[in-house]
């Protein structure tokens, strides 16, 4: 809703008000051209005083510039009506009307253009922009082009009445121009300085004298009144100023007028004596308007410094009230490193009283060993260069002693600080602070830290030898198991027994795979192995572990997507293999009817797979702890199907190692969604070129030198190898394998780590430097700590415990197709 009814009341209330204020300027316009030219045309006096141009200016001068226009229309419209009452011819009195009201008009543009649109005169820059340019600039200008018209147009002396023109014109703008700017703004000058007895009575003292002074004409003592107007307008700044000055041309000119006052003294005639008195008011008005600013200003000036004394005043109690209530310690030293001041918070931090400390006797309870540094950090803020701003203040920690003798740590950040005016470093200033906890927390916390690495370095040595006292004995287990399982006069009972026995060596292998991969993630041990792979090959592959388990309790296992698949990705198949494995694996352990499908989609370089099944589900609660290491969350489901809560942790370091995300998608009594996503770029043609073709077999007849100290291992490689055709040597530890490899050409050596006497590096070593015939023939590191970091550079390939037969047979085939080393 628009208020439109007050919108129009408040526009007509501007135009009466403008109207009203037009209708004024024209009376009080013709009004005071009246009294100005018939008063001294009774007395037979020449004009002494033109007020109407100074009333416009300061009219103007008073109001917003929207209302100027009306302004002057009224006064153009008095000053016409004065001009015909006066007599004036009508050609005549409109000149004279316009350069009147043209000379008001410049004055208060002119003032304006200087001032702005509130005009102070109680500023100084204000009072001289109006006595200059209103009140002698404007009707100099004008006064004399209205003169000379008038004197060509009614006769007379030019210069004379040029004179007398401009005189009245300037003295009229500058008596009562001023006296109305005041009177308008007088609550203002009343409430910066209001009346005071003082000021009372040097403006009635202002009137006395000059009514002693105009009421004799014996004497010629005008130069009695300018020093009452000057202390009028000091007592009472501007608002007495222009009291005096009115009251000083009231009674000069009254008194004149009827012929009294020192002016009668001058024999030369009226014209004379008008202008004597004209320069005369002339000069106390322009003496008496700018003492009173200046005064005013000086007061201003003054109760400006008063005040900023006392803040100035407030705002140090306020810093030595902080300064002495602070905690920390507050210090101050001048450019040469001596301490001016220190706040009382040095009493309790290092036991001293402050004045103990100043000069140079803080420096005394500094550290030996702290005091470079100190003397470093504070030279970085004493030596910047001059107009270039210092460096941040930098914390600086440092050790003192207190006074009684205990040491204890200080943190400082010294800031350099400058003079405000001139920009000139001055000193040093600091807050101190005590951080002994602090430091004595840190130092625990470091050697706590050192104690967790200690033990994590010995964890990591406990898991090594327990990879290694484990996997050794399940490489035979689990190898001699297979073997014996392909024995063609094997009973059913004696076939089930071995499968018994390699499927619970498996499970402890996984077991202790997950433990060790899982150790592995935290350190930061895995590295990654990207290669041309094909997803179909290895969803497949993970289909088929998984396959027998499914069909056993009756599920369905299936993969959606492969066809669409690139032919090769970017991956590391080993590591994808094992999430894999670990997702179907969970999902066939907790489903017991129904299906496991797997998902998988290629697009935009990024491969996601997804395994879901028809299970028991999880509840949302409880899908945090999914990726939780030796988190299980069910302790009956955990009883019946076991595990040690590795293998989604497991899962979930493996995808982010590899870029990747893991999540799942369940409602409890519908099943779940597991899925990941990791980056998966096209294989190129070279790429594809490399990819993993059927394994390779070492060359038969092939001699090899197994060098372990486990008789079972030896036996089991011996087993596979010579089934391929290869010769193989045995020796018992690193000793007899260095003795071996020194005897006899090999085509490979596989080496174990650990063995009593000399360990698998050592040997390995030692063989490469002794130039025997095998001194250049591949070494390939046999045991369970290939799994648990970096191989040492003096071997040419790797393969775990337990072994594999196809891990070993294509190591040992790509070790052996590689050219022979340099230092064989």
């Amino acid at each position: 809703m628009v208020d439109l009814p007050k919108i129009g009341s408040k526009t007509d209330d501007n135009l009466a008000a403008t109207l009203l204020a037009a209708v004024g300027v024209a009376f009080g316009f013709a009004g005071l051209a009246y009294l100005c030219v018939e008063i001294p045309r009774a007395y037979d006096h020449v004009t002494p005083i033109w007020l109407s141009n100074g009333f416009l200016a300061a009219c103007l001068l008073s109001s917003p510039t929207r209302r100027w226009p009306a302004l002057v229309v009224g006064a153009l419209l008095g000053a016409l009506a004065a001009g015909a009452h006066a007599g004036d011819r009508p050609t005549l009195n409109a000149i004279l009307t316009t350069l009147n009201v043209s000379q008001g008009l410049m004055a208060a543009v002119a003032v304006r253009r200087m001032t702005g649109e509130a005009i102070d005169l109680g500023r100084p820059r204000d009072m001289l922009a109006f006595v200059l340019l209103g009140g002698f600039l404007a009707p100099t200008i004008l006064g004399t082009i209205a003169a000379s018209i008038h004197t060509l147009m009614r006769g007379g002396g030019l210069l004379s009445n040029v004179t007398g023109w401009v005189l009245n014109d300037i003295l009229g703008m500058l008596t009562i121009g001023p006296c109305l700017l005041v009177l308008f703004r007088a609550k203002l000058y009343l409430r910066e300085r209001p009346l005071t007895r003082d000021g009372v009575l040097s403006i009635v003292a202002c009137g006395l004298m000059t009514a002693v002074v105009f009421g004799q004409t014996k004497y010629p003592m005008l130069f009695m009144v300018p020093p009452v107007m000057f202390l009028a307008a000091w007592r009472q700044e501007v608002l007495g100023a222009v009291l005096g000055v009115v009251l000083v041309a009231a009674i000069a000119l009254v008194l004149t007028i009827a012929g009294r006052g020192p002016i009668h003294l001058i024999l030369s005639g009226s014209a004379t004596q008008s202008t004597m008195l004209q320069l005369f008011l002339a000069v106390s008005t322009f003496v008496a308007l700018p003492v009173a600013a200046f005064q005013r200003q000086r007061r201003a000036i003054m109760a400006e410094l008063v005040e900023t004394s006392a803040a100035a005043a407030r705002s140090e109690a306020q810093f030595r009230l902080l300064a002495e209530n602070a905690l920390d310690i507050i210090a101050h030293s001048d450019l040469h490193g001596q301490m001016t001041y220190i706040s009382p918070a040095a009493r309790v931090i290092v036991g001293y009283e402050p004045e103990e400390l100043l000069g140079a006797r803080a420096l005394e309870i500094l550290h030996d060993d702290d005091r470079a540094e100190l003397r470093r950090v504070v030279d970085a803020q004493r030596n910047s260069p001059r107009g270039v701003a210092p460096p941040p203040a930098e914390a600086v920690e440092y050790r003192v002693f207190r006074k009684d003798g205990a040491m204890i740590w200080l943190e400082a950040r010294p800031t350099l600080v400058c003079d405000p005016v001139t920009g000139e470093p001055t000193g040093i200033t600091d807050i101190i602070r005590d951080v002994t906890a602090r430091k004595t927390l840190e130092l625990d916390l470091r050697a706590a830290r050192a104690e967790a690495e200690a033990a994590a370095a010995v964890k990591g040595e406990f898991l090594a030898n327990m990879s290694h006292e484990l996997r050794t004995p399940l490489t035979a287990v689990i190898g001699f198991a297979n073997l014996a399982a392909d024995e063609p006069d094997l009973s059913p009972r004696a076939r089930r027994y071995l499968d018994r026995i390699a499927t619970g060596g498996q499970t402890l292998l996984t077991t202790i795979n997950d433990i060790l991969d899982f150790s592995r993630l935290e350190s930061g041990r895995i590295a990654l192995n990207a290669r041309p792979t094909s997803v179909a090959d290895l969803v497949a592959e993970v289909l088929e572990l998984s396959g027998a388990d499914a069909m056993a309790k009756g599920l369905a296992l299936a993969a959606d997507g492969l066809t669409a698949l690139p032919p090769h990705v970017m991956i590391d198949p080993e590591r994808v293999r094992q999430v894999l494995v670990n997702l179907v694996g969970n999902a066939v352990k907790f489903t017991e009817t129904g299906k496991v499908s797997l998902a998988v989609v290629h697009h935009e370089n990024r491969l996601r797979i997804a395994v879901v099944d028809t299970g028991r589900g999880v509840a949302a609660e409880d899908q945090a702890l999914l990726f939780a290491r030796f988190s299980q969350i069910d302790a009956a489901l955990n009883r019946q199907h076991g595990g040690a809560g590795l293998g989604l942790a497991i899962s979930k370091g493996l995808v982010e190692l590899m870029g990747g995300e893991i999540g799942v998608e369940s409602e409890e009594g519908r099943g779940a969604r597991f899925w990941f996503e990791i980056p998966a770029h096209v294989a190129q043609a070279d790429d594809e070129e490399q990819a993993e073709d059927d394994i390779p077999l070492p060359p038969p007849g092939s001699r090899v030198l197994v060098v372990d100290d486990n008789a079972g291992n030896r036996e089991l490689v011996r087993s596979v190898l010579e089934a391929v055709g290869v010769e193989v040597a045995e020796a018992v530890d690193g000793e007899e394998g260095v003795a071996a490899a020194a005897a006899a050409p090999y085509d490979a050596i596989l080496m174990d780590l650990r063995m009593p006497r000399l360990d698998g590096v050592s040997a390995a070593l030692r063989i490469r430097a002794g130039r025997g015939p095998s001194a250049g023939a591949p070494i390939i590191a046999f045991s369970a700590d290939v799994r648990m970091g970096p191989l040492d550079p003096v071997f040419d390939g790797a393969t775990p415990k337990p072994l594999t037969v196809i891990s070993l047979l294509s190591t040992l085939a790509e070790a052996m197709s590689e050219p022979t080393p340099a230092n064989a």
